[in-house]
């Protein structure tokens, strides 16, 4: 059994032990009471009301008043005070008038200051010497039913007598404001509405018992509700109602039942809760009408209330039974209630309280009911806490993720052809080590992006790892190959499950076969990566691929866009651009700039007499023999056909001379054969440097331009420069 429900059962023993000790008190006594004294009762001659067995019938609804004679004998003895009790109905006005003239009045709304905080009834003690036959006038005023039973009783009969009803209602409301008090400590640890309803309910329920049994009306600040007379005992006795049904219904889950006519109880409660406000008008057609409206409120929420628990004990509702069963006990009481204030049942603690025990047992039970809900609550809390911490997990995710995915493509913006993949990968080590606070982070793989071996690992790690990752690079293939993440024990090369050997996580990288790489990490302990790690450390690897193969196509666009198609060089596009930025760059200051345009001599005549096939072997081997001369600091490509443009930035006329003849013998030197036959080759060249007067770059291409022409004139393969050739 849980905690809960051991509370829960403890306060229903608690709450049985005090009442039975309430109602065993007077027996407790050593000595027995003296009997009541025989009573007469003779109605005045214009009451409606009938004289039952000595009680007087008071029928309520409307405002009424009620005289009676009270007969009785004293004994002669003088030694004993007596005194005339009633129970505390709700009258306005009760006063008893002594055949001495005497006057004492008492009224339920208003209690005297004397009665004290939980009055039990009406007494009217007689004077002392009071002896012999005695007649009392006794009036009644009010408007809620009732039948009061006057008695004579000796002044220690009704200290027991008092006494036992002080403990019964102390045995009730201690019940209650427990429950209140557990209910209201539960609902911060459950976050449940339904025990702050229930908390609702208990409070209600406490009012509705003070204001049936008087107590609510001694109360410090009750005056209000005590001036609005029997208004104010309907409207609390309607409000309980209504929250009692209410609280039935969430009780009882009905909006969960297969049964269209119990999800439709909440109905009932709307219709109750508009019976509420009916007290409030002011009009005295209303308030002649309360006390049928509260019994058509009491007949609407009790079916109501049992029909829901039946429902709810039909669908496996936790205590549902119980409370049914006690709902009809709370019938059975309400019931013998309502016939002992008509008169047609006796008038004693059963009848008067009975449905207040009974109230206190429905209590209990929702209670318990309730508190076993509690593993379920707590159960939809941890869903709903695990929900909202994996949606967390997931936004934390995401952001990282968007963050790498930032730093690669920064980083990645103009890095070399053959530096992609590993720049990649070593942002993706990085952040992996960073995520998950292991201390070696790895990506293995090869075939990727011309990379035979590909062995990455962030900067600064020690080697070791990385070292023992490669005697394992064919189990680390195979693994990387079944697109699974996962943790494996490594012995060696090959798997080993034996406890204490190396426990280290594999996620592959989505690579096209016959690529492949992974990332791999030691695990952090003997369980290993969880899955949700894992599957967060295959989205950043797919990140850190898809960003490597985004910006290798860049880098392939670009060559497309800036290289010559035929031998890898610059295009033309790309030369004027490039010497666009030299002149701009060399605007300000005194660097020299040189260009040289190079032609292929008789070159049409190798096309025309071999083939385009051959011609284009000449082009490229030529573009290659060139390239091998130059600075990677300078600029070649081919401008045009069989012409050629090299940009020597830095570079004066004289070293630009030395480069340019250089360039020539190189060619002059080569060995081309096409078909087994040796193809001489001779270039001519023709140089400019840039000037002061040169402003934009076509005035120095044309002095070059002409330069070549020039030595094209003078015989081919020979170097002209532009000065020497300007008119």
């Amino acid at each position: 059994m849980s905690g809960l429900k051991r509370l829960a059962m403890l306060l229903l023993l608690l709450s049985l032990s005090t009442v039975t000790w309430a109602w065993a008190l007077p027996e407790a006594q050593d000595d027995a009471p003296p009997p009541a004294l025989k009573l007469s009762l003779a109605l005045g001659e214009h009451n409606s009301s009938a004289d039952v067995d000595g009680r007087l019938v008071f029928a309520g609804g409307t405002w009424q008043q009620q005289t009676a004679d009270l007969q009785f004998e004293l004994p002669l003895a003088a030694d004993q005070r007596w005194v005339l009790l009633m129970a505390r109905d709700p009258f306005n006005v009760v006063r008893v008038t002594g055949q001495d003239g005497s006057i004492q009045t008492r009224d339920f709304f208003r209690p005297a200051a004397d009665a004290g905080l939980l009055p039990v009834g009406y007494a009217f003690t007689l004077p002392r010497d009071s002896m012999g036959q005695q007649r009392l006038r006794l009036e009644l005023q009010g408007a809620v039913r009732s039948a009061p039973t006057p008695r004579i009783l000796s002044e220690q009969e009704v200290l027991r007598e008092a006494s036992r009803e002080f403990a019964l209602a102390c045995a009730i409301y201690a019940s209650l404001v427990t429950l209140l008090i557990a209910s209201l400590a539960l609902y911060p640890a459950v976050r449940d509405p339904i025990f702050l309803l229930y908390s609702a309910y208990l409070a209600t329920a406490l009012l509705f018992v003070a204001t049936v049994s008087g107590h609510l009306y001694a109360l410090p600040g009750a005056s209000v509700l005590g001036a609005m007379g029997a208004r104010g005992f309907w409207l609390v006795i309607l409000t309980f109602n209504v929250v009692a049904l209410l609280t039935l219904t969430r009780f009882a889950e009905t909006r969960a039942s297969n049964l269209p006519w119990i999800r439709r109880l909440d109905w009932v409660v709307r219709a109750m809760a508009v019976l509420v406000l009916v007290p409030l008008l002011p009009l005295q057609v209303v308030a002649d009408s309360l006390q049928s409206l509260t019994k058509l409120g009491w007949l609407l929420a009790m079916p109501a209330g049992i029909l829901a628990t039946i429902d709810g004990a039909r669908r496996g509702v936790q205590m549902a039974v119980a409370a049914s069963v006690a709902l009809l006990l709370l019938l059975a009481a309400a019931a013998a209630h309502e016939a002992m204030q008509h008169g047609w049942l006796g008038d004693d603690i059963l009848s008067r309280h009975g449905y207040q025990l009974v109230l206190v047992l429905v209590s209990v039970i929702m209670f318990v009911g309730l508190s076993s809900r509690i593993g379920q609550v707590r159960e939809r809390l941890a869903d709903e806490t695990s929900a909202r911490l994996q949606s967390d997990t997931r936004l934390r995710q995401e952001r990282t993720q968007a963050g790498f995915a930032q730093s690669l493509q920064d980083h990645l913006r103009g890095v070399a052809e053959d530096e992609v993949a590993t720049v990649a990968f070593r942002l993706l080590g990085e952040h992996a080590r960073e995520v998950t606070g292991a201390s070696a982070a790895v990506v293995v793989g090869a075939g990727y992006l011309g990379h035979d071996l590909l062995l990455v690992q962030p900067k600064g790690q020690p080697a070791g790892f990385a070292q023992y990752l490669l005697v394992a690079r064919g189990l680390l293939r195979t693994r990387a190959l079944d697109r699974e993440p996962i943790n494996v024990r490594l012995g060696g090369t090959r798997p080993d499950d034996t406890a204490g050997k190396p426990l280290i996580a594999i996620i592959p990288l989505p690579l096209v076969s016959p690529a492949w790489a992974a990332l791999v990490l030691p695990a952090p302990d003997e369980a290993g990566f969880e899955p949700a790690m894992l599957s967060a450390l295959a989205d950043v690897s797919r990140q850190a691929v898809e960003k490597a193969d985004e910006a290798y196509a860049a880098i392939q666009l670009r060559r497309t866009a800036e290289h010559d198609s035929l031998t890898g060089t610059q295009n033309r596009r790309s030369l004027d651009q490039a010497l666009a930025r030299e002149f701009k760059a060399n605007a300000s200051r005194d660097a020299g700039l040189a260009v040289l345009f190079i032609d292929i001599d008789w070159f049409k005549g190798v096309n025309d007499r071999l083939g385009h096939a051959c011609g284009d072997l000449c082009i490229r081997s030529i573009a290659t023999c060139l390239r091998g001369e130059l600075r990677p600091t300078d600029a070649m490509g081919r401008y045009g056909g069989d012409e050629f443009l090299v940009l020597l930035p830095g570079r004066d006329a004289a070293a630009a001379r030395i480069i340019a003849e250089s360039l020539r013998n190189a060619v002059e030197d080569s060995q081309i054969y096409w078909q087994g036959e040796a193809l001489p080759l001779t270039v001519s060249i023709g140089l400019a440097v840039r000037r002061e007067t040169d402003r934009e770059p076509a005035t120095l291409l044309e002095r070059a331009d002409r330069a070549l022409y020039a030595a094209k004139h003078e015989g081919r393969n020979r170097v002209c420069v532009a000065p020497a050739v300007l008119s």
